[in-house]
């Protein structure tokens, strides 16, 4: 989509969304701005219409009213749910007899973030109006970061989500996106200038502290990690969540098995020790224990790959669905040459 097609259409859901109260628009970008978004602040109205976020969801044979708590999967970016989830994390869950939705986002996952985060945002509603019981979100990449604006800016939804667990989440943005985006004449994958290092988007999402009460956040990364970069320790790491009063572990695969070289992908995909910590956390109540987790070792650590991997068709699933998909991505999704604006209810213009 041309930038200045894409800032018209920007600016009428801006516009849209604020009314014409001038007054109540200029309180709400103040709160927004601020980073405090109480907990009984009205959630902003849903742009996208119910009958587009129903047809991107699809879950398991064994969700429903009596299923208990699911799990919300949220592929990265530019992966899709088939991608990234349909051969790793979908099989082990439904081999645990784990009930589990998943969400396909626009563009695979590559499009603006605050019109994607309406999908994630209508997922939770549903899920748990579904089940009546609380949810957990388990999130790639991008996809373990855009739940937490849900959280943030859509406040009904903190009541309906127990755990949040990213995967080399990208929650303090990531350097390549800047250099990527730094052209402007060819311009980057839309979702790439609002997860960039400094990008208006991240701020926004990050101001106030990273994570809310009565939460339990878990992030799971890697030493290794050649996108997520630098992710060398829990104080300074990409993926660390260090703010706000929710419940939250970091934990790097290398805590649990000092040899684990799992990278970005294999860490979102594949990687038996990153399952595991995913896997302590939707088990025990709060969040994954390093303490549970070295009694699996060292039985763990000599696991080559994740339940619900098929070791012999690892390498063709791999290259043809993951790295096929965000090679194609990259290349052919719709690009932008600027950060899209914030909406007014995240502090944008009114």
């Amino acid at each position: 989509m041309k930038p200045f097609k894409l800032f018209v259409i920007s600016s009428f859901l801006v516009l849209s969304a604020c009314g014409s109260d001038n007054s109540t628009n200029s309180e709400s970008s103040r709160i927004a701005s601020s980073g405090f978004v109480p907990a009984d602040s009205p959630s902003p109205p849903l742009l996208i219409s119910e009958q587009e976020l129903d047809a991107a969801m699809q879950c398991s044979e064994g969700f429903g009213s009596d299923s208990g708590r699911a799990v919300l999967l949220v592929p990265g970016a530019t992966q899709t749910v088939e991608s990234n989830f349909s051969w790793n994390y979908i099989p082990a869950f439904d081999e645990a007899g784990i009930p589990w939705c998943a969400v396909d986002l626009p563009n695979s996952n590559t499009g603006e973030l605050q019109a994607s985060s309406e999908y994630i945002t209508h997922a939770i509603r549903k899920m748990f109006r579904t089940t009546n019981t609380k949810i957990a979100i388990v999130g790639f990449s991008q996809g373990g970061v855009m739940p937490r604006w849900s959280l943030k800016f859509f406040p009904d939804t903190r009541d309906m989500v127990e755990d949040m667990i990213g995967i080399a989440a990208a929650n303090h943005g990531l350097i390549e996106t800047s250099l990527l985006c730094a052209t402007p004449v060819i311009g980057c994958i839309t979702s790439f200038t609002q997860i960039a290092v400094a990008a208006k988007w991240l701020d926004a999402l990050n101001a106030g502290g990273e994570t809310l009460p009565g939460i339990d956040y878990t992030q799971v990364y890697t030493r290794t990690d050649d996108v997520a970069i630098p992710n060398f320790d829990e104080e300074n790491g990409v993926s660390s969540l260090r703010t706000g009063e929710g419940n939250k572990v970091n934990i790097a695969t290398q805590d649990v098995c000092l040899t684990n070289t799992a990278d970005h992908f294999l860490v979102g995909s594949s990687d038996a020790v990153g399952y595991a910590i995913v896997s302590d956390a939707l088990s025990h109540p709060g969040v994954a224990s390093l303490e549970r987790l070295k009694a699996q070792v060292p039985a763990l650590c000599l696991t080559p790959f994740m339940p619900g991997v098929d070791p012999l068709s690892f390498p063709i699933n791999f290259a043809t669905k993951m790295m096929s998909t965000f090679a194609q991505s990259v290349a052919l999704q719709p690009k932008s040459t600027e950060e899209p604006p914030l909406r007014c209810y995240a502090g944008g213009m009114c």
